[in-house]
């Protein structure tokens, strides 16, 4: 059977993978690499067991594996590319390795039964891209591993069920409506995050109070816009950039009176409580 191996490259392929496909799918040690698109749409797959040997699986590889139910990466895997298991419409579960310096856009685009993603300890990944986790309606609780230091635009797009997620201490950047949609009912962001880009928290309708770290130098426009929960945003610092309608006019901004928060409330007409 694994005489069509492309053994000098260990390698298995578009061409090769039907020899590889069944409900139990089991990719033998001596595979180091899946390429783009090998496994696309093979609908039999149930599960997979991938051997320590692995190292890279390539775009797209599993994408629109609709009967998947359950992954968990090898301990040894360095490299994962765009999309590899998004529209995987039956995966609940997914263990991500230590060994991943980030995880691509669109990895779990569309896993909208998914319930469950564990991180090994001592994960390097730094980096979550754009849609890693968009629509992924079951999700409702993550810890994100430590290391990370930006969200990418739309990472948690339309997670409608993301109650709690714990925010990694190294944060530093939430990208473009990151959390758009998110059923988050608290935010506890840590204390060194320095930007909020546009629509970061836009209509996250669980919120109802939220106070903002004094390391954030940017708040881009509609950051909060749309959480119609909203009654309390407070800020205790200046930062160096308020963008446009970061709240709802029903909701209050707390800060101190005098500050640029301040003026800036009165420019657009906000409520103020002063801290």
């Amino acid at each position: 059977m694994y005489r069509h191996l492309n053994a000098k490259n260990q390698i298995i392929t578009r061409q090769n993978a039907t020899f590889y496909t069944s409900a139990e799918t089991n990719i033998p040690s001596s595979i180091k690499k899946i390429a783009t698109e090998a496994f696309q749409k093979k609908n039999v797959i149930q599960t997979i067991v991938f051997p320590n040997s692995l190292t890279s699986i390539g775009a797209r590889a599993f994408r629109g594996c609709t009967c998947l139910q359950e992954i968990s990466l090898p301990v040894r895997l360095r490299e994962i590319g765009p999309g590899a298991f998004s529209e995987c419409h039956s995966l609940k579960k997914a263990f991500i390795p230590a060994t991943l310096p980030e995880l691509p856009r669109e990895i779990f685009l569309k896993n909208r039964r998914l319930i469950s993603v564990d991180f090994q300890k001592n994960s390097e990944i730094q980096l979550i891209r754009k849609n890693a986790f968009s629509e992924c309606s079951a999700l409702s609780s993550l810890i994100l591993p430590e290391n990370i230091t930006k969200i990418d635009s739309r990472a948690f797009f339309r997670c409608k069920d993301l109650k709690n997620i714990h925010f990694p201490k190294n944060l530093r950047k939430i990208g473009a409506q990151a959390f758009y949609f998110c059923g988050l009912t608290s935010l506890e962001l840590p204390k060194g995050i320095e930007v909020l880009e546009e629509s970061a928290f836009f209509k996250c309708s669980n919120l109802t109070s939220v106070c903002l770290p004094e390391s954030i130098r940017s708040i881009e426009k509609w950051v909060f816009h749309g959480c119609n929960r909203l009654k309390y945003l407070e800020i205790r610092h200046d930062p160096e950039f308020i963008g446009d309608w970061i709240i709802n006019r029903s909701a209050t901004i707390r800060c101190y009176k005098g500050s640029k928060v301040d003026a800036y409330c009165r420019e657009f007409g906000f409520q103020t409580e002063y801290l």
